[in-house]
C-alpha cells in the first residue's frame, strides 16, 4: 500500500495530464451546454433597458434561445407577440418578455369609442401610492390652500406608463387612458390643485 508521501508524488508527477484532463472535461460541458441552448426553443427578450410604459419597437427584441427547462412559463416566442405593446413595468436588457411584462393589449385596442390617451402629473411618490402599470385609478385633486377640500375629480382612468425624472422625490407623469370629456378636466385640476390617484379596480372593470 502506498503512503500519504507516495501518493502526493504520484499526483504531483501527473499533475499536468490530470490538469488537461480536467480541462478536456470542462470544454466539453461548455459544448453542450452551447448545443442544448442553440436547439433549445426560441424567446424574446430585452434588446436594451426599458422605462416603464414604453411601447415596444422591434428595435427593442431580440431572439435567444434557452434550454426548454429554463424557459419561463408564457414566455413570447416571436417578436410579434411584444412589438407595438407597452411594458407594463421597468425591464432590464436580456430580460425575457412574458405576458405579465407588457400590457394585454395596445392603447386604443378593445377600448370603447371617444378614449383618449393624456398625462397627469402627481406630487411625487406619495401621490402615485400603490398605482402600477394597467391599473384603473380615480384621480384626486387637492387645492393647495385647503387639504380638506380633496374631491374625485375623474374616475375609471386606465394607466399605461409612469415616468419620473431624475429626482425620485419629484412629480411622477402618468400617461392614462380615459374620455375626452375627463381629460379636459384632469387637465384643468392639474393647473389649480395636486392630483393623486386611488387605486379603484381591475382594467377590464372600466370598458
Amino acid at each position: 500500500m502506498l503512503s500519504l508521501d507516495s501518493w502526493r508524488r504520484v499526483v504531483l508527477d501527473r499533475r499536468r495530464p490530470l490538469a488537461a484532463v480536467c480541462a478536456g472535461l470542462a470544454v466539453l460541458a461548455a459544448l453542450s451546454s452551447v448545443r442544448e441552448s442553440t436547439d433549445g426553443p426560441r424567446v424574446q427578450v430585452a434588446a436594451r433597458d426599458l422605462a416603464s410604459g414604453t411601447l415596444v419597437s422591434r428595435d427593442d427584441v431580440r431572439t435567444v434561445r434557452l434550454t426548454a427547462s429554463l424557459r419561463p412559463t408564457h414566455a413570447s416566442s416571436n417578436a410579434g407577440a411584444v412589438v407595438g405593446r407597452r411594458v407594463a413595468g421597468p425591464m432590464r436588457a436580456g430580460e425575457i418578455f412574458t405576458d405579465r411584462r407588457v400590457l394585454s393589449s395596445r392603447p386604443g385596442d378593445d377600448r370603447t369609442a371617444g378614449t383618449v390617451l393624456t398625462t397627469i402629473r402627481v406630487e411625487g411618490p406619495d401621490g402615485l401610492g400603490p398605482a402600477r402599470v394597467g391599473d384603473v385609478v380615480d384621480v384626486v385633486a387637492v387645492p393647495p390652500e385647503d387639504d380638506a377640500s380633496a374631491r374625485v375629480v375623474a374616475r375609471g382612468v386606465e394607466v399605461l406608463a409612469t415616468r419620473t425624472g431624475p429626482d425620485d422625490g419629484g412629480p411622477v407623469a402618468l400617461d392614462v387612458a380615459t374620455t375626452r370629456s375627463s381629460a379636459l378636466v384632469l387637465a384643468s385640476a392639474g393647473l389649480r390643485s395636486r392630483l393623486s390617484v386611488l387605486v379603484s379596480t381591475s382594467p377590464d372593470a372600466a370598458r
